[in-house]
This record gives structure tokens, C-alpha cells and sequence, in this order.
């Protein structure tokens, strides 16, 4: 028995349960700050266990080409996460559903970046994915805590907009006067969420993985189905994907390889592996802490504010700034020293 052969396939399997261990944990990451912060309540329909589970797995499947990204081009440096940011958001937003090409709510060209760039790349990825497994990794507690406070305050103020739009179950508590029981159902689906959330940053870091290198078969899959998919169901459903996804991507790819010719430090995935102390994670309860505070007030002030407003027209531009910054950023990387 050729034993080299056998400890190799062992190796390489393992190598692919860790893959797949990660993959699912970053796509709980990405779907908690994605979907389950951006609609902010139970009481709407998809957010009941298999409804979440169902859109975990989803998420799963659409980090695992963002993961993909990542380690080929070596992102490490936040600008080049803010990049490996926009191709996910693009991804999502530009292949998978289309929401970049316009919608109602989204008129063209705004959409372009509402919402890959103004939530997907700075929330989703920059925040959730690589800045808070980052400060978890520093074990500082008053910074882990500042971090999950500022988030909670942006949960609670974001989530608050939804007043103005309520699903029907939530509108026949506001009809009832019943705010009591909107504030509990949205305090438990906050913890609750959380709780998987650093669950999930947990695992991550008990992985352990060295390296984030997918097999050929697994690469020559992503890529067949993706083309397939953008053929013959992106293009039909959006014409406008036909010349503007490609240049999109093709542009932060671009970028991207530059940094891929200098970056020598390990990528944002195996990086931050140093032990995280449980109560560093247990400041990220925070989160919900934070929102639910935020929540109770302005139950109690009855202010229905539209502040998603606030954040579309603030974040729309400025994830487009940031790209166009990152791109730059990228294109003289050439020139610059490494930094650790």
C-alpha cells in the first residue's frame, strides 16, 4: 500500500472539511450583517428557522467564491478587503439577483452601488468578516466593546426605518398599542441571531486553517456554474449585465492582482488566529444590547424615522468613493512597501 498516497487523500480531506467548515462560517457572518441586521425583525416572512437556515446556506455557497478571491489575491491590507468587499457584493447584487442594474426602489445608476458598495463591502465584509475577527483577535476588551457598541447603534437606528414599512404581523401590534411585544420579539431575534453570530467567529478561529486552497475540480465548478448562470439567467433577467458587470469586476480584479504581486503576509482568512479569551467574544453581546436600547427609546418616543434614508443617501456615494479609493490605492500599490 502506497502510504504517502493515503496520508495525502487524508490530508486533502481535511483540508476540504476545513474549507467547508469556513466557508459556513463566513457565510453566517456575511448573512447576520447582510440580512438578518439589514430586515431587522422576525415578524416578516422567510425569518422563521428554516427560512434563516435556508438563507445561511445561500449565503454559504455565494462566500465561497468571495473566500475564493480572497486567497488567490492574497487580500490582507483593508483597502483590498474593501475590494474583495465590492466583487461580493457584486456577486450577489450584480449576478446572483440583479438588484444592480435598478430597481423601483433603486433607480440605475444608483444601484450600482446600493447595495453591493453601500452595505455588502463596507458591513457584510469589512465590518463583520474582517474587522471585528480582527479587533477579537487584539483580546482588548474596551475596543472589542466600543466596536459592537458602535454597531448596536447603528442596528438599533437602522432597524427602527421598518416602522414605516412594517410587515403585517408587526402592523397589527403597532394597531394594538401592543410596542411591548414588537420590543421582545425584536430583542430575541437580536440575541438570538448574536449568539449563532459569535458562534460563528468562534469556530472560525478554532479551524485553525493554514491555507484557503480550493482543488481544481472544486475551482473548474464555481467557474462553469457561474458562467452558466450569468448566461442564461443574469443577462436575460438584466441586459445591462452584459457591459457592466465585466468591467466592474474587471477593474477590482485588476487592482486586486497588484496587490497579489507584492502582498507577502498571510490573506484575511488565516490571518488573526492568535486565541480569543470568551469574554472578549462575550462583548459582542453588545450588539444586541445596544440595539435594543436604541429600539426601546424610540418605541417609547414613537419616532418612526426614516433613517434608512439617511443611510442610503450617505452610503450610496461613499461605497462608491471608497471603491474608486481602493482601486487607486490598489494601482500604486505596485510601488509601495508591504506593511504588516
Amino acid at each position: 500500500m502506497d502510504h504517502s498516497k493515503y496520508c495525502g487523500g487524508v490530508l486533502s480531506m481535511g483540508a476540504f472539511f476545513q474549507r467547508v467548515a469556513i466557508t459556513l462560517c463566513s457565510g453566517y457572518i456575511i448573512v447576520y450583517f447582510g440580512e438578518f441586521v439589514f430586515w431587522a425583525t422576525p415578524d416578516r416572512e422567510g425569518m422563521d428557522l428554516g427560512g434563516m437556515v435556508a438563507v445561511w446556506v445561500l449565503y454559504s455557497i455565494m462566500a465561497y467564491p468571495f473566500l475564493c478571491v480572497v486567497s488567490y489575491f492574497r487580500v490582507r491590507e483593508p483597502w483590498a478587503v474593501f475590494l474583495a468587499g465590492a466583487f461580493y457584493g457584486w456577486f450577489e447584487e450584480g449576478l446572483v439577483v440583479q438588484t444592480t442594474y435598478g430597481t423601483p426602489a433603486t433607480p440605475f445608476p444608483m444601484s450600482i452601488s446600493f447595495t453591493a458598495l453601500a452595505w455588502h463591502a463596507p458591513l457584510d465584509v469589512f465590518v463583520g468578516w474582517y474587522l471585528v475577527r480582527r479587533v477579537l483577535a487584539e483580546n482588548r476588551l474596551r475596543k472589542t466593546l466600543a466596536l459592537a457598541s458602535c454597531v448596536g447603534l447603528f442596528y438599533g437606528l437602522w432597524a427602527i426605518f421598518w416602522w414605516n414599512e412594517p410587515p403585517e404581523p408587526m402592523q397589527v401590534l403597532l394597531d394594538a398599542g401592543r410596542k411591548d411585544v414588537v420590543l421582545v420579539h425584536f430583542a430575541l431575534y437580536a440575541f438570538g441571531t448574536t449568539a449563532m453570530l459569535i458562534a460563528a467567529y468562534w469556530l472560525f478561529q478554532r479551524v485553525k486553517i493554514r491555507e484557503f486552497k480550493p482543488s481544481k475540480g472544486e475551482l473548474w465548478t464555481l467557474a462553469v456554474v457561474t458562467l452558466l448562470y450569468y448566461s442564461l439567467v443574469t443577462v436575460p433577467a438584466a441586459p445591462r449585465a452584459v457591459w457592466l458587470l465585466p468591467p466592474l469586476l474587471g477593474v477590482t480584479f485588476w487592482a486586486l492582482g497588484n496587490n497579489r504581486r507584492v502582498e507577502t503576509l498571510p490573506n484575511a482568512i488565516v490571518a488573526y488566529a492568535e486565541p480569543v479569551r470568551i469574554t472578549n467574544y462575550l462583548m459582542l453581546l453588545a450588539i444586541p444590547l445596544v440595539a435594543s436600547a436604541v429600539y426601546f427609546v424610540a418605541l417609547a418616543a414613537d419616532a418612526r424615522l426614516p433613517t434608512n434614508l439617511v443611510v442610503y443617501y450617505i452610503a450610496t456615494p461613499a461605497g462608491a468613493i471608497l471603491w474608486v479609493v481602493s482601486v487607486v490605492v490598489g494601482a500604486r500599490r505596485r510601488s509601495l512597501p508591504t506593511s504588516g
